[in-house]
């Protein structure tokens, strides 16, 4: 009888053995983290975009969403303005889908959209005084 107990702990220990080694191959082998819960920036196609302003705004906020929500990033100016005529590029910007969402806010607190695809390494959005504006009202 304790042959039999011997032979269940050597195979439960081998299963132990098994499914630690199968934690470290998913985790990296690291205890500091693994890669499944690392930053999807690692992961997903990055994104440079080239926000030309042809229209008579000031724009003073730059933000980025997926197209199907309203949830924006946090504004990517950092307190720079971009003037007629100017433009400022997005460098690492993170696509989860085929298009993002591009969002200006200008001197009067007016919101211009745009969407642009993630086909690319590289796109830009062009702000003329044609594109829609929304005021709030």
């Amino acid at each position: 009888m304790n042959r039999s107990i011997d032979t269940t702990r050597v195979k439960n220990g081998s299963a132990l053995l098994i499914l630690v080694a199968f934690i470290c191959i998913l985790g990296g082998g690291s205890a500091s983290g693994s890669t499944a819960t690392k930053d999807l920036s690692n992961v997903l196609p990055m994104l440079g975009i080239s926000v030309i302003n042809n229209s008579n705004r000031e724009i003073r906020h730059l933000y980025l969403s997926p197209v199907d929500q309203n949830n924006w990033g946090p504004d990517l100016l950092g307190g720079q303005v971009v003037r007629t005529g100017e433009s400022f590029t997005i460098t690492d910007a993170v696509c989860s889908g085929n298009e993002i969402k591009v969002i200006a806010e200008d001197q009067q607190g007016c919101f211009l959209y745009g969407v642009v695809s993630c086909a690319q390494s590289t796109t830009s959005w062009t702000i003329t005084n044609e594109t829609p504006v929304d005021c709030g009202s």
